[in-house]
């Protein structure tokens, strides 16, 4: 028993350091995505009192109320950049710890629906590498989109909505943290964390949960979450006033498709095979190279409650044509969960012949520290690597310009604020806030374009410019 717990830590510490590997080289490199580094704006201003959870703000001049998305997230990061300072590195080890919790959470549940169904003993390594082979994980793992911080609410919160219809105690507490959980998803992701309500009536489905017992742990769910959603829509009126907000801009209106990108309503369906094409391969090359038999893979009570509550987490998104495959990425656990227990023979043979062969153990072993080595050394060797708007780094960070903190910056043209995220990081980085309107103490112009340098100007950068041309007013009336 012991030799055999020793082999499913190898192999969890081998999909832990795979995903290590994959995502190492992005972790300290520059030019994260645009969306990422304006939510870090939001939690970083608000770490230093410019915004409240209610009230977020991302700079003078654009998004003074930011009402984007729910704003949970941005009031945890808050106390993160709080704790570990405002450094450009932010972005990629926050999604390296989130990554690691959200594996914590589903090897939680793995291990959990075995225990209650008496399962044979097998490790959460098995999801875990499913969930990491996963493409858009370790993508949106790297881009700091709150979608990927509401997946640790989500998998929670499925998990007590679990506990509540199975375990033969605390069955009502299950029910109050999976209510409490749902609320925090709630305010993270908007009614995406509604998805919840519908787990006591799929564990009655698959799971064979008494009916009379889905009925009270469903209404006490609910109830606990309406009771703290109106509380605090009575507490604190704002949030009332941003919901009322969030709820016409963003979900009314992708309903109508009048917001954003229109895609064919079969577009998330195109994509979520794309994705899930590749654990599903994975799991189709272990099961070849083991010889596992055909016979012994089964379609489980326990791989169709996952799948059921992933599609409860995906479906809904489908009735827009606004659609992107971060929409229902906190489904993809659920997935991942739903493919490992329906290919848990393949799990369970690789983790019985490790545990005859003791070369095959060390060679393991060693696997795992070259690829903790690799994953250090790509993660070193792109440090300060630029992958996205190089003319900013170029032309603004590695010039290592100083700027007045919260300064207004006149802009010519006014187009470059939105072009190539030159807003988003002007306020990462420099805390300033662009305007097109002409006269502040700071002025950049696009060399490129027509726009006439004022009188009373003086160029700042040394070096030569990519883009970008800044300049201060020397003749200040």
């Amino acid at each position: 028993m012991t030799r055999k717990y020793s082999v499913q830590r190898i192999l969890l510490a081998i999909a832990l350091l795979l995903f290590f590997v994959i995502v190492g080289h992005k972790l300290l490199e520059l030019g994260k995505h645009g969306d990422g580094v304006e939510y870090a704006s939001v939690a970083r201003n608000m770490a230093e009192g410019r915004g409240s959870l209610w009230k977020p703000n991302f700079s003078e001049t654009f998004g003074k109320l930011y009402r984007e998305h729910p704003p949970l997230i941005y009031w945890i990061q808050s106390y993160l950049f709080k704790l570990f300072g405002d450094g450009p590195y932010f972005e990629g080890l926050y999604g390296l710890a989130v990554g690691l919790i959200i594996f914590a959470c589903t090897a939680l549940f793995w291990n959990r629906v075995r225990w209650d169904f008496k399962l044979p003993p097998s490790g959460a390594w098995w999801p875990i590498l499913l969930l990491v082979s996963v493409p858009v994980f370790t993508y949106l793992s790297q881009t700091n989109r709150m979608v990927f911080g509401f997946a640790v609410f989500a998998i929670l919160a499925a998990y007590f909505a679990y506990r509540s219809m199975i375990a033969e105690k605390y069955a009502f507490v299950y029910s109050i943290l999976a209510g409490v959980l749902t609320y925090l998803g709630f305010i993270s992701q908007g009614p995406a964390a509604c998805f919840t309500f519908a787990v006591p009536a799929i564990c009655r489905l698959t799971l064979n949960a008494k009916l009379s017992r889905t009925i009270i742990q469903s209404l006490l769910l609910v109830g606990v979450f309406a009771a703290l959603l109106l509380g605090t829509f009575q507490l604190y009126p704002d949030s009332l006033e941003f919901f009322k907000f969030f709820w016409n801009s963003q979900i009314v209106a992708s309903l109508q498709n009048k917001r954003s990108a229109r895609h064919a309503y079969w577009h998330l369906a195109q994509r979520w095979s794309a994705e899930m094409i590749v654990p599903f391969s994975v799991a189709v090359v272990l099961m070849l190279a083991n010889r596992v038999s055909l016979r012994r893979i089964k379609f489980s009570r326990q791989s169709l409650f996952f799948l059921l509550v992933a599609l409860s987490c995906s479906l809904p998104f489908m009735f827009s044509r606004r659609q992107n495959i971060r929409y229902i990425f906190q489904s993809f656990p659920f997935y991942a969960l739903s493919l490992a227990f329906l290919t848990q023979a393949v799990a369970q043979k690789i983790e019985e012949a490790v545990a005859g062969r003791k070369k095959l153990l060390i060679g393991l072993a060693t696997l795992a520290l070259l690829l903790f080595g690799a994953g250090s050394a790509s993660m070193l060797y792109y440090k300060d690597h630029i992958a996205r708007r190089k003319p900013f780094y170029r032309d603004f960070y590695l010039q290592h310009i100083q700027l007045p903190e919260r300064s207004i910056i006149s802009i010519c043209p006014p187009a470059i604020a939105m072009d190539d995220w030159l807003f988003a990081d002007m306020q990462r980085f420099y805390k300033a806030s662009l305007s097109a309107e002409m006269g502040h103490d700071y002025l950049i112009i696009d060399k490129d374009s027509a726009c006439v340098v004022p009188q009373g100007y003086q160029k700042i950068q040394q070096k030569p410019s990519m883009r970008y041309v800044l300049y201060r007013k020397t003749d200040k009336d």
